[in-house]
């Protein structure tokens, strides 16, 4: 309902400056299919349109095809997938591996109640050749939009994410697995 509430704000503040500004990027959002929660998604949308970003919202339960078209025939520049129950993250994987599919190369922004950096990290990232970037909550969406839209820091953000997530991946392998610290050692770091 706050959302339904300020949008008219937001629209007659973007009318009245007259559209002078140009937008930051045009950001598409959804809720992927079999899912209807659009809270968090919403406050997304109202945090990137109150810091410059043209925000198009799909709304919920909305399939990979109708996303892959909105995005081509909006012509965004960055797509963002919600999910709030567990069954959004296969839907999510299933969306990246459709990019893929369609070579598509725009930043893809992962978000929801569900979705981790691991997550991101160990499906969805391995599906996509494009960035691929989890974010954690609305107040870190702006920041990473941001960057990813970045002329000068995008580049740098996006490997040192692929590099990140790499790391996730040989962790959860157990190929850059801490070694244990002795009992000695442990008792020695005691508080």
């Amino acid at each position: 309902k706050s959302v339904a509430y300020l949008t008219p704000f937001l629209e007659e503040e973007k009318r009245r400056v007259g559209g002078v500004e140009k937008p930051a990027a045009r950001i598409l959002m959804a809720t992927v299919k079999g899912d209807v929660h659009d809270i968090g998604k919403n406050i997304v949308g109202v945090v990137l349109a109150c810091n410059n970003y043209d925000v198009v919202d799909l709304g919920v339960m909305v399939p990979s095809e109708k996303i892959i078209e909105a995005a081509k025939r909006e012509k965004v520049d960055i797509i963002g997938l919600s999910g709030l129950i567990t069954p959004s993250l296969d839907e999510m994987v299933h969306m990246a591996k459709e990019m893929q599919r369609e070579k598509m190369t725009m930043p893809l922004l992962i978000g929801g109640a569900t979705t981790s950096k691991t997550h991101t990290a160990l499906r969805i990232e391995t599906a996509y050749s494009g960035p691929t970037v989890h974010v954690l909550d609305a107040s870190r969406a702006v920041g990473v939009a941001s960057t990813l839209v970045s002329d000068t820091l995008a580049e740098k953000f996006v490997a040192d994410t692929k590099i990140e997530y790499q790391h996730i991946r040989d962790a959860r392998a157990g190929k850059t697995a801490k070694p244990l610290a002795t009992l000695d050692e442990a008792r020695a770091n005691g508080f």
